[in-house]
């Protein structure tokens, strides 16, 4: 079952951030579909895209493994038209420790709770993110002013080499050497092995007109009437009440609505 199912059905901006990898676009020749936009507007680095669909306000999504190396990713690229830039380099720096999703709290876990880390790498250039922001590296612009860039991102385990499964953040900035302006921060959510239902949360999480979870007769208050609601779909493949996405109706279910209890957010 995909991402496309009706036991998690995309969110607006899930659907925007994952549909142009599931269908690319033949008509995008001078860029690479799902790869980050850059630009220069008013004297200011810009991100957008990702390429081949609708902007999705600075929030990008990569998934480890694409490549065929469990834990690896060199997605999505960052892709500036030939003449964006004048001779110089272009580089990032990372505004925030590494964070993961927790499904149960409904939050993102704090950088000091992560034991993993991440690679960012790029042939002999290497940042690895931690708890803390750090400086990151940067890179020649092309010949024709074009800036056209994979960097390699890896997962690393905790100090016994394990790597939870899950949905990962990084929140970044880029910069420029030319005079240009850093540009806004954005952010890129990695995909380890992650379920269905941590993607969709994960991502919806970024996403202010996402419902909430719940909230099964829409009221903005998840209370009684949604419990009993629950409770009478409990033991059940009803999709609708299945929080977790592990096809049962359950009492990690129970736990996630009483973790939403009261008004939403």
């Amino acid at each position: 079952m995909t991402l496309l199912s009706k036991r998690n059905p995309l969110g607006p901006l899930a659907a925007l951030l994952l549909l142009p990898l599931l269908a690319f676009s033949t008509e995008v020749v001078a860029q690479h579909p799902g790869d980050i936009g850059l630009r220069v507007t008013e004297d200011r680095l810009e991100v957008d895209g990702p390429i081949g669909g609708e902007d999705t306000g600075g929030v990008f999504y990569a998934v480890f493994g694409d490549t065929g190396f469990p834990g690896y990713t060199s997605n999505p690229g960052f892709d500036a038209f030939p003449g964006t830039f004048p001779p110089g380099r272009v580089g990032f720096n990372v505004l925030s420790g590494l964070r993961r999703w927790d499904l149960k709290t409904g939050a993102w876990e704090e950088p000091e709770l992560v034991p993993e880390r991440m690679s960012i790498s790029f042939i002999t250039l290497e940042r690895v993110v931690e708890d803390e922001p750090l400086e990151g590296f940067d890179l020649a612009v092309q010949p024709n002013g074009g800036w056209h860039r994979h960097l390699d991102f890896e997962i690393l385990g905790d100090e016994s080499g394990t790597r939870r499964s899950g949905m990962y953040r990084i929140d970044f900035s880029l910069y420029a050497t030319m005079g240009i302006a850093d540009s806004e921060p954005f952010t890129i959510l990695f995909n380890y092995d992650a379920t269905e239902a941590e993607i969709a949360a994960a991502i919806d999480s970024f996403d202010p007109s996402s419902p909430c979870p719940g909230d099964f007769d829409g009221n903005g208050v998840v209370d009684g009437a949604d419990f009993g609601s629950m409770l009478a779909a409990f033991g059940t493949e009803n999709p609708e009440f299945d929080l977790d996405g592990d096809g049962t109706v359950g009492g990690a279910d129970v736990g996630l609505l009483l973790a939403s209890w009261g008004v939403c957010p």
